[in-house]
């Protein structure tokens, strides 16, 4: 995890959770962050953040996760 992405949102290492996702058969780790009614997912390839409605924090975070490695793979 690239410590420089995780300022940019400006949150102490502790108060992030780890989420895994699997991806073309491979474990694909970042760290997400509930605020305010919002999660906030790092990856190595940036952030993202939406708004909490019906799914647990974890459910979204993974989802975020999972939209960060497409994006990152279509940019290349």
């Amino acid at each position: 995890m690239n410590g420089e992405r995780l300022r940019e949102v400006q949150m102490t290492p502790e108060e992030w959770k780890e989420v895994t996702i699997q991806r073309a058969g491979k474990s694909v780790r970042g760290k997400y962050y509930v605020s305010d009614g919002q999660v906030t997912v790092a990856a190595w390839t940036g952030t993202k953040t939406a708004r909490l409605g019906t799914l647990p924090a974890e459910r979204l975070a993974q989802m975020l996760l999972r939209e960060l490695t497409l994006e990152e793979r279509s940019q290349k």
